[in-house]
């Protein structure tokens, strides 16, 4: 497997491991600039602007498909008006951006620093050890004001942005709270309510519902045979995730999954892609596959063929992290289910997701201007600089309620040029879509933008969460090299092979075949490398 691939696959393994200690760490690059920023009388370490005279930073960034031009951005220019900081934007679009990204990092040539950048733990500590990527404990220790209070109240992110060799190359993002960060399982009501059906809370009674929207015309248009009981996007994953712990599946939470790592009965770790209750799980789905109840195209369609579906009303259920408008203008007919209830005891939810993810900022060794540097970044993780890059202009974008709450205005949510919210909100900020932005989303922030739909359902699901929201397990140098290759051929034979079981090219007869290959492929030490580091977490 290439080191792209391997790369991208080590962006989801997020360290728990280490404690943040401010002024620790051997990367010299940053205490020099420090010290220099400190003897120039053109550098303010408080207030604004950051400077005196004005300087240029250059910046590379992940662009998504509905930012403006960063140049042209309210988020940024208002920032430059306050911090008298120009920033010379480079950035590239989502598609292919990983590639892109490793190119740059390979290259040498860097920017001052990387922003939305996604950089993985490997990155990190690979060029973090390097010296390419500047350590930033001092720094944060002057001149990180908003960051250290947002660790304060989110301890586990320092934690996490603690590198095992105990410097911290990367700042993180906080883009959600525990209500947009919590899948979903979305079902159609109206289709219930056409059927005189209710919610389904077992899995028993989901396939009795999900039949009923196959065979009964749920959708009232005639034609009995158009309606999709069920469908997904990117590979299928969710109808896996969504129904994992009814199946015993799942007790590390929802982040853990992409690697197919879990605890055992024993309260150890295990691999549970190779055990029973994961084949127990695929025999199930494999029955609504070839009852034609699951979308035959839901493992190859990308997002917009999903969305067309949800706008001609042809899906009954799908699942999804926070609001359901991915299916479309018709997203308030779904509503959420509790977690399915199965034969493993109570119904849990080991979906929710991760509070925040890493990688979203780092200072390259290039950048002659460190601790202004700090200074610009930190004010995004303040409350000011937050509701900037979130929701943009106020009375433009948004206004102010007088209870305190925020809301969005009619150019967003009803914009005159036809663009969809995120679409009009990133004409002037980028935080509102595709998210890794710097920044610390605060609740009312996400109450502007998400509908009530979502906080309602969360009331549903809040009672059956069985796990805290957990970063991924953390991983020393040499860990880490000897996972990469593993988990290259491991995931991704697990993940090409369950969808061979679910639509019936290969039979479930062909499990232990199945499950010998994957211990072939190194399952014992892949298991033993996340027992060690679950150890370390649990002491």
């Amino acid at each position: 497997m290439n080191n792209v691939k391997r790369m991208i696959i080590a962006a989801v393994i997020l360290v728990l491991t280490g404690v943040l200690v401010f002024g620790s760490g051997n990367n010299q690059t940053q205490g020099s600039g420090a010290a220099a920023a400190a003897s120039n009388s053109n550098f303010n370490p408080t207030g604004y602007p950051i400077v005196k005279d004005k300087i240029t930073l250059t910046g590379f960034g992940n662009q998504n498909v509905t930012h403006r031009n960063w140049d042209e951005l309210y988020c940024f220019n208002e920032y430059e008006n306050k911090s008298n900081i120009h920033i010379q934007w480079t950035t590239a679009p989502n598609q292919g951006f990983a590639e892109r990204k490793n190119v740059l990092l390979a290259s040498g040539d860097y920017p001052d620093f990387f922003y939305r950048c996604a950089l993985t733990i490997a990155d990190q500590i690979n060029y973090g050890s390097k010296g390419a990527l500047i350590s930033l404990n001092k720094l944060i220790d002057q001149y990180g004001v908003n960051l250290k209070d947002d660790i304060k109240e989110l301890p586990d992110m320092g934690k996490a942005i603690t590198m095992p060799d105990g410097n911290i190359y990367a700042l993180p993002s906080k883009p959600q709270i525990s209500q947009s960060s919590s899948p979903y399982n979305w079902i159609n009501k109206r289709w219930l309510d056409n059927l005189g059906l209710k919610v389904p809370t077992t899995l028993g009674e989901l396939e009795t519902v999900l039949t009923a929207f196959k065979t009964q015309d749920a959708n009232g248009n005639g034609n009995p045979n158009d309606e999709i009981p069920y469908s997904d996007r990117t590979l299928g994953a969710s109808i896996f995730s969504s129904t994992y712990s009814a199946f015993g599946i799942g007790s590390l939470g929802n982040v853990q999954y992409a690697n197919y790592i879990d605890l055992g009965d024993d309260g150890r770790i295990r691999l549970f892609a190779i055990s029973d209750n994961f084949r127990q799980q695929l025999e199930w789905l494999a029955g609504l596959y070839a009852k034609g109840l699951m979308d035959p195209e839901m493992f190859t369609q990308d997002i917009p063929t999903f969305t067309a579906k949800g706008e001609q009303d042809l899906i009954g259920a799908f699942f999804f992290n926070n609001t359901p408008d991915i299916i479309g203008s018709k997203y308030n007919d779904f509503v959420t289910t509790p977690p399915f209830k199965g034969n493993y005891g109570p119904a849990v939810d080991n979906n929710i997701g991760v509070p925040f993810n890493l990688g979203a900022f780092a200072i390259s060794n290039q950048n002659k201007y460190p601790a202004e540097t700090m200074r610009w970044i930190d004010y995004y993780y303040g409350y000011e600089g937050s509701l900037l890059i979130r929701l943009g202009q106020e009375g433009v974008t948004y206004i102010k309620n007088p209870d305190g709450s925020y809301a969005l205005t009619d150019l967003i949510t009803k914009n005159p040029n036809g663009l969809n919210m995120p679409q009009a909100i990133g004409q002037y900020a980028i935080g509102f879509a595709g998210g890794g932005c710097p920044e610390f989303a605060r609740e009312e922030f996400e109450r502007a933008r998400l509908p009530s739909v979502v906080f309602d359902s969360y009331d549903i699901i809040k009672p059956y969460i069985s796990v805290k929201a957990l970063p991924m397990l953390s991983f020393t140098t040499a860990e880490q090299d000897q996972l990469n290759a593993l988990t290259d051929d491991i995931v991704t034979y697990i993940t090409e092979q369950r969808i061979q079981f679910v639509t019936g090219r290969r039979p479930l007869s062909q499990w232990n075949s199945y499950v010998n290959d994957i211990k072939n492929m190194g399952a014992d030490r892949y298991v033993a490398l996340y027992q060690a580091s679950w150890d370390r977490y649990s002491k």
